[in-house]
């Protein structure tokens, strides 16, 4: 990928262009912003999506699966577009998915669309995946010792994030690192949530210690942009989260405003404001991400393109189920 000028204009366009191309691919049954979020992979690495090759991975889902699973049509498509973008799109990637689902339930995990994206993430592991998953069942019973009524089904993605960190800290060390973040950012007024707990552990996966710097840098980066009329929400802090650290300095320049500004002047775009904010975070910060300096990634217990990947398997995680939740109630998509 050659590197561009970050051109807020070029990016809307590449992103509506994305778009159409999930949408007319002949994948049905997918929440707008599931498709959303599928083109925004593919526009962050400026890359035009292959709508057919998009249905063949979902198709390789169903092939593999049958009929009766727990994965539904927006998780399947948000595994589809991040096996897509990465270049995993084949059947034994594909069946390593599955097989990692079996693993991570056989280890205590519920059957759900959350194991799903949990099983995504165990991919990153080569050797002795077993082991790991029944390490991230240790955690998620001890991230749900710490917080009972919270943590659920969609905190395995957390608990696999955090077993697969190659370090002696126990458990019970991850964990009380995690409720470190979890305590100081909710101190700062983020909500009591599961976004919060995502954040707590990307913030534990990033730095394996507390850090007061770090909460300092999220908080003053949500300030910010609240300051700037624009409204924080859960499904923006994994995003922050991780701008803290790939950005040196606590401040917003133009850049991001001039992105947000053509996505809300946009009439593609203009249909949730929460969303659009979330994408433009999202592209704003993989493209500073691409400036880190050397020793920032050499320090980095795991790829800034893991980390990445963390934050949108994060967001297909909140967009699917917010699908869920309007379908249940008789919202449409």
């Amino acid at each position: 990928m050659a590197d561009l000028v970050f051109d807020s204009g070029r990016i809307v366009r590449d992103l509506l262009v994305n778009f159409q191309q999930v949408k007319n691919s002949g994948v049905m049954g997918v929440d707008k912003r599931i498709r959303f979020l599928v083109a925004q992979l593919f526009t962050s690495e400026q890359e035009v999506m292959d709508g057919q090759a998009f249905k063949d991975a979902t198709t390789l889902f169903k092939k593999q699966l049958g009929f009766f699973n727990a994965l539904d049509g927006n998780t399947r498509a948000s595994l589809a577009g991040l096996l897509l973008v990465n270049g995993q799109n084949d059947e034994k990637t594909v069946a390593r998915v599955i097989d990692n689902y079996e693993l991570l339930v056989e280890s205590g995990f519920k059957r759900t669309n959350f194991t799903y994206f949990g099983a995504y993430l165990l991919l990153r592991t080569a050797d002795k995946p077993r082991n790991v998953a029944e390490r991230a069942r240790n955690i998620y019973m001890a991230l749900r010792k710490q917080h009972p009524f919270l943590t659920g089904a969609e905190d395995v993605t957390s608990a696999v994030l955090m077993a697969q960190l190659d370090t002696s800290l126990s458990v019970e060390q991850l964990t009380e690192i995690n409720e470190y973040y979890f305590t100081e950012f909710n101190r700062a007024g983020f909500r009591r949530n599961d976004s919060l707990q995502f954040l707590a552990a990307t913030s534990t996966l990033i730095y394996l210690d507390r850090d007061a710097n770090h909460v300092k840098k999220v908080v003053h980066l949500a300030e910010e942009l609240e300051h700037a009329d624009v409204k924080i929400r859960p499904i923006h802090y994994v995003t922050l989260g991780i701008l803290a650290y790939v950005r040196e300095s606590a401040e917003l320049d133009a850049v991001f405003f001039d992105l947000l500004e053509a996505m809300r002047g946009d009439s593609g775009l203009r249909w949730n404001r929460e969303f659009y904010t979330a994408m433009a975070l999202s592209l704003y910060t993989e493209d500073q991400a691409r400036n880190m300096t050397k020793d920032q990634v050499e320090s980095l217990m795991v790829s800034v393109h893991v980390l990445i990947a963390i934050e949108r398997a994060a967001a297909a995680s909140a967009a699917a189920a917010a699908s869920a939740a309007a379908a249940s109630s008789g919202g449409g998509s």
